[in-house]
């Protein structure tokens, strides 16, 4: 049996490395446009399929998410979070969490989400062997909670858009 060459394809949005979560905190998306130079540096994009991904809509991330809990991240900023401290703190968000409001955090889970997504789909058309997004995998978040840096879970969306074509996903 010969080795056949395993079709990767690579999903970014250049905008995801733009987001800043605050000085202290651990998550620095601007790890994701340095990991992407890596790439076009060593002229591994050469040996892949790149893409531009979507930004998810809220239809798709109320596949998993709540509706209240996907409205609450599309309106709250930074300049409005005072207004929203009672649904902060159900939603797990804000200054005393490990997930705060910044700015364009929601443009950032519709840009990580819809990458993870249109990975799945590649796969489940047959037209990859392969999905990469480093801007995902952001498993943390429940259904209407933020969690561990993680604000909307798309390995659940991807796992369930599998789910359409495959019986089993192993995760």
């Amino acid at each position: 049996m010969t080795a056949s060459k395993q079709r990767v394809s690579y999903f970014y949005q250049p905008d995801v490395g733009h987001f800043y979560y605050g000085p202290s905190h651990p998550m620095k998306p601007h790890r994701i446009k340095m990991a992407h130079h890596l790439i076009l540096g060593y002229g591994l994009y050469r040996q892949m399929e790149c893409y531009r991904s979507h930004p998810a809509s809220p239809n798709e991330m109320s596949a998993f998410h709540s509706e209240d809990y996907i409205n609450f991240l599309a309106k709250v900023t930074p300049d409005n979070l005072r207004g929203y401290s009672n649904q902060m703190q159900k939603f797990n968000v804000g200054e005393y969490t490990d997930c705060p409001v910044f700015d364009g955090l929601y443009e950032f889970t519709q840009l990580y989400t819809g990458a993870s997504l249109d990975g799945a789909v590649k796969l489940n058309r047959g037209d990859a062997d392969v999905a990469i997004n480093w801007s995902g995998g952001l498993h943390h978040a429940k259904k209407s909670e933020a969690s561990g840096f993680c604000y909307i879970n798309d390995i659940v969306l991807a796992i369930l858009e599998l789910l359409k074509v495959h019986a089993r996903v192993l995760y």
